[in-house]
């Protein structure tokens, strides 16, 4: 099983940093969530008790679960809470596993490099052009988008740091593989 904590071979200053910002993201998508809690129980008693609901709050927590699911992204993927299907991968010995691993968050990262560009030139495209989001309430369309580049930039990093962890587990088991042979032909 690969290591869960973060490494720290990638440049060791830039660790922490990114940590805390994943942290921060996480806990504003934690906050954006109980603000939904409140603004959903405001919407059920002003429409129950006074029968008019406010229109907007629907709308505020529709682009609140937006952000909030960019914002918490990055933080699920270094506590690796995605959804995996390894049905194939408990059939592989630990140096296969790794190097598959490897390969999956190369890929993962080398994606989410290419979202972060392309999210980030269609929020200044918007931002640009100054596109609005026309419902109830007007805003800037950018506003909502800028969190989509973020965080995929943020997910590329750590599923480099995700492949530098890989790539550092793979050697411990040919390590000890070669430790385990040679004991074997010394003894």
């Amino acid at each position: 099983m690969p290591n869960p904590e973060p490494s720290n071979k990638i440049p060791p200053r830039a660790v922490p940093v990114l940590d805390r910002i994943i942290d921060l993201f996480a806990g504003a998508a934690g906050v954006l969530l109980m603000l939904i809690m409140f603004l959903v129980s405001y919407l059920v008693m002003m429409r129950y008790f006074f029968g008019r609901p406010p229109g907007w709050v629907v709308e505020i927590c529709q682009y609140m679960i937006f952000v909030l699911t960019f914002l918490g992204a990055p933080w699920l993927l270094r506590k690796r809470g995605h959804v995996a299907v390894d049905i194939l991968l408990s059939c592989l010995n630990q140096k296969a596993n790794e190097v598959i691993a490897i390969f999956t968050s190369l890929m993962g990262m080398m994606i989410s490099f290419f979202l972060a560009w392309y999210a980030g030139r269609s929020t200044w495209q918007h931002f640009v052009e100054d596109i609005p989001v026309i419902e109830i309430l007007r805003i800037p369309k950018a506003l909502l988008l800028a969190f989509i580049p973020v965080s995929f930039l943020l997910l590329g990093l750590e599923f480099l740091r995700q492949a530098n962890d890989h790539r550092r587990d793979l050697k411990e088991t040919a390590a000890k593989a070669q430790e385990n042979l040679d004991h074997m032909k010394g003894g």
